[in-house]
């Protein structure tokens, strides 16, 4: 039975964190048949099943099976490599997310995991995509200058962007490298940083952009790193849950890489002003170049350099996602009524979420 997707199996890795229980619930929900690989399938399966199930999904198309970024077979058992060679579309979505990690590690779970899953699905006859979870950092300036088979542009990278805004960066290239070499039909996604769901605000995400908004609740943010131009563009994650559902039966994006992100996504300043208006806080009054923010103590600025890197002035091309969106006719909600709507969920469970919110595997970038 062909769904309104136009596939019927899918495989999603990373499907415990933020960005995949949206995909989950969007997939399943329009009739298709998903395999969730990931950790300890018999004891998580469960849950993520109530979970669909409670947002109108159908938890009965959810099955799982073992996965493991960490190990050189990927983890995978037999269940797990037949769906591989039954699924239509497959969403890599899995990464080792934090700041300050092991620059080794880092690089086997988030570079040379992802190789390795493409080279299993090269001669795959079922598969139509392969969708790989990027990052929009990697249309910054410096990403889209920087050549990975340079050893010495590539170690000069990680030093100024640490292991793991580095090593998606590196990913991004390897895994079309990869593709390309084995005739994997490829589309990457780029996602800005994802907020809550545009219609009830529920997120599960507690890392990133709502470590700095609890911040400016607590009335612990005297500062905001950057400057006028500094924009941290962000989506909400039912919003591209439905256009990663349609990417394998849009012709148009095979072979290409959209940054999923909201234009009208005020500055950084502005959008922490909106903030603390909605939550009846005050604004930092000074903002603070993110250089003097790095060279000062952790324990002062409550941020972790790393997390710096993602403040820029940097500006990145709406037109392909807002093109994708027009052909697979998914429209992106008001992005002031998304935000105010995460906030109120945020602060009414006063910033605690629960465990899977603090899920490192999820996909998603700060």
């Amino acid at each position: 039975m062909m769904t309104g997707l136009h596939f019927d199996i899918a495989l999603v890795t990373g499907a415990t964190g933020f960005i995949g229980r949206w995909l989950l619930l969007e997939l399943t929900a329009n009739g298709v048949e998903v395999c969730a690989l990931i950790r300890n399938p018999e004891t998580r399966l469960p849950e993520l099943r109530a979970w669909v199930n409670a947002r109108g999904g159908d938890g009965a198309k959810l099955h799982a099976a073992a996965f493991d970024l960490s190990a050189p077979d990927l983890g995978l058992n037999d269940e797990g490599r037949t769906w591989l060679a039954r699924a239509e579309a497959v969403y890599h979505l899995a990464a080792r997310f934090d700041f300050g990690m092991p620059l080794e590690a880092t690089r086997r779970d988030n570079v040379e995991a992802s190789s390795r899953l493409v080279e299993l699905l090269a001669g795959s006859a079922r598969l139509r995509r392969l969708v790989h979870l990027s990052g929009y950092r990697t249309e910054g300036k410096e990403a889209r200058e920087l050549d990975v088979n340079d050893a010495r542009a590539l170690s000069r990278f990680y030093r100024a962007h640490g292991a793991y805004e580095g090593s998606k960066v590196e990913a991004h290239y390897r895994v079309a490298e990869v593709a390309a070499r084995h005739d994997v039909p490829l589309t990457r996604i780029s996602p800005a940083s994802v907020i809550g769901d545009s219609r009830s605000g529920e997120t599960t995400q507690a890392l990133g952009l709502a470590e700095t908004l609890q911040r400016l609740h607590a009335r612990q943010l005297p500062v905001l790193p950057g400057n006028r131009e500094s924009w941290l563009p962000v989506i909400a994650v039912d919003t591209l849950a439905a256009l990663l559902a349609r990417v394998p039966g849009d012709a148009d994006s095979l072979g290409g890489h959209v940054v999923v992100l909201d234009e009208r996504t005020p500055s950084l300043r502005e959008l922490i002003a909106l903030a603390a208006r909605h939550m009846n806080v005050p604004a930092p009054r000074f903002s603070v170049p993110v250089g003097i923010v790095r060279c000062l103590p952790m324990a002062l600025t409550g941020v972790h350099p790393e997390a710096l890197t993602f403040v820029s002035g940097d500006r990145y091309d709406a037109r392909p996602v807002t093109a994708l969106a027009s052909r697979v006719g998914v429209k992106l909600p008001d992005i002031e009524t998304s935000l105010k709507r995460w906030i109120d969920f945020l602060v009414a469970r006063d910033f605690e979420l629960s465990d899977e919110g603090s899920v490192r595997s999820s996909g998603q970038v700060a």
